[in-house]
C-alpha cells in the first residue's frame, strides 16, 4: 500500500485523466528497475518497530526510516506501519547477488528474467569494520558451519574459544556462503534482531529463514556484487522515482547534486520536480518517491 502522499497524488492524477503506473521489473538488467511493493500492518499493543521488523521479515533500520513519525520503541497501538517492500535495483545490477550496503539489503537476481527478484534485509559491518564493496563470487556453501573466532575478537575477549561448533550459540547460524573476499561471507545468525543494522564484524547476516531460502537458490560460483549506493533513481512509463538512504560513510558532500547525477545517469527526459528532490533527499526515508512526470505516455 502506498503512503498517504502517494494516495493524494494518485487522486490528483486520476482527476486529470493520467493513468497511475504499475512499477515492474525490467528484463534488461542494464537498466534501473523498480521491484516489489509496500504494504502496511497495524501495531499491536506493547509492540516495538524492532519486533515488527522481525515478525514481518524486514530490516529494523529500513522500517524506522520509512516510519519517521513513529517512536520506534513505544509506538502507539493501532497505528499503521509502512513495510518498505518496494525498491529500485542498484545501478549496474546483474544476475547473481547484489548487496547495497547503504540500504542494508541483498538482491538475488535470477538469470532468467521471468523469475522474480528476491529482496532480503541484512546486518552489515559496524563502524570501523565496514563490509568491503567489490566484485566477488561464492566459493563455498556449508551447512551447520563451525565458527573460527577472529583473533581480533579473541584479543578483546580472551574467554572466547578458537572454534565455536554448530548449535544455538554459533553466530553463523545454520548456513554459510563463503565469498572470494577472504574471511567474509553471507550467513544466518543466532541474534536475528541485529538484521537490518550495522552491527557485525564485517560479514553479512540474514534472518535464519532468509539464508535458508537463499542457500537453496544459489550455487558455488554465483557472482556477488557489493556496492554502496545511498541514492538510486529509476523511471517507468510515466514517472521518475528517487530512493534515498542515509549516507552513513559521508561520501557525498552535496546529496542533492548526487541525486541530480543519479537522475541524469538514467536518461530521464521528462519534467523534474527539484523541490521534491530536495525534500526526498532531506527525509532519507529509503522509499522510491515520485520526483518527476512525463506526459504523452
Amino acid at each position: 500500500m502506498k503512503r498517504m502522499q502517494a494516495f493524494v497524488l494518485m487522486g490528483l492524477l486520476v482527476g486529470l485523466g493520467i493513468p497511475w503506473p504499475t512499477p515492474g521489473f525490467t528484463a534488461d538488467l542494464l537498466w534501473p528497475a523498480i521491484i516489489g511493493a509496500n504494504r502496511t500492518v497495524i501495531i499491536d499493543k506493547n509492540e516495538s518497530l524492532l519486533e515488527i521488523a522481525r515478525r514481518e521479515g524486514f530490516g529494523y533500520t529500513n522500517i524506522v526510516n520509512s516510519n519517521r513519525a513513529l517512536d520506534p520503541w513505544i509506538p502507539q497501538a493501532g497505528e499503521d506501519v509502512l513495510l518498505p517492500g518496494e525498491a529500485i535495483l542498484p545501478a549496474g545490477s546483474r544476475p547473481g547477488i547484489v548487496i547495497n550496503l547503504a540500504e542494508l539489503r541483498l538482491y538475488h537476481i535470477p538469470g532468467n528474467p521471468g523469475k522474480a527478484v528476491q529482496l532480503y534485509p541484512l546486518g552489515i559491518g559496524r563502524a570501523g569494520r565496514e563490509t568491503p564493496p567489490g566484485h566477488y563470487r561464492i566459493t563455498v556453501k556449508r551447512e551447520k558451519p563451525e565458527w573460527r573466532v577472529p583473533e581480533g575478537l579473541r584479543k578483546q575477549d580472551p574467554n572466547l574459544p578458537k572454534i565455536v561448533p554448530p548449535g544455538p550459540t554459533n553466530p553463523l547460524g545454520n548456513f554459510w556462503l563463503g565469498l572470494s573476499a577472504p574471511g567474509y561471507g553471507i550467513h544466518g545468525t543466532n541474534r536475528p534482531y541485529g538484521v537490518g543494522r550495522r552491527i557485525s564484524y564485517g560479514c553479512l547476516r540474514m534472518y535464519p529463514e532468509d539464508i535458508a531460502e537463499l542457500y537453496a537458490r544459489v550455487s558455488v560460483g554465483t557472482p556477488v556484487t557489493i556496492v554502496y549506493q545511498p541514492i538510486k533513481a529509476a523511471w517507468n512509463e510515466t514517472f521518475l522515482l528517487l530512493e534515498v538512504h542515509a549516507d552513513y560513510l559521508q561520501r557525498f558532500a552535496d546529496p542533492f547534486q548526487q541525486a541530480l547525477t543519479a537522475v541524469s545517469s538514467i536518461g530521464w527526459s521528462g519534467d523534474t520536480d527539484y523541490a521534491r528532490i530536495q525534500q526526498v533527499v532531506a527525509e532519507q526515508r529509503g522509499l522510491p518517491e515520485i520526483v518527476g512526470y512525463r506526459a504523452g505516455r
